[in-house]
């Protein structure tokens, strides 16, 4: 890794703090899903799981979650459309986000 491209310590605790929470990752897993950078994910529809109320969803998602992510540049955030795409800083995120991603899929059943 190039000296420019090393991440800070205060980078990793902010990518570390935006994965500890379960909403968030759920988002940023779908995200990491889409193959495209352009690719869209309706919130808090693509993400609300059977048994979940998506009004309460959406509410803490645009309270909390999606403004934390947005402030971090991870997201691109739509308020009006109720959409959210990859942001700028995404793609450095990405590597962190697959290896949480296969540690929280270890032991759960198939989806």
């Amino acid at each position: 890794m190039s000296e420019d491209a090393r991440v800070s310590p205060e980078t990793y605790d902010t990518w570390f703090e935006l994965l500890a929470d379960e909403l968030r990752r759920r988002l940023l897993f779908e995200l990491a899903d889409r193959s495209s950078s352009g690719a869209i994910v309706s919130v808090p529809d693509d993400i609300v799981r059977p048994n979940e109320d998506a009004d309460t969803l959406s509410v803490h998602l645009r309270h909390v979650h999606l403004p934390k992510l947005a402030d971090s540049n991870v997201i691109d955030w739509n308020r009006d459309a109720g959409t959210v795409s990859q942001g700028l800083a995404f793609d450095r995120i990405r590597p962190v986000i697959r290896s949480v991603r296969s540690i929280d899929d270890i032991g759960r059943p198939e989806r």
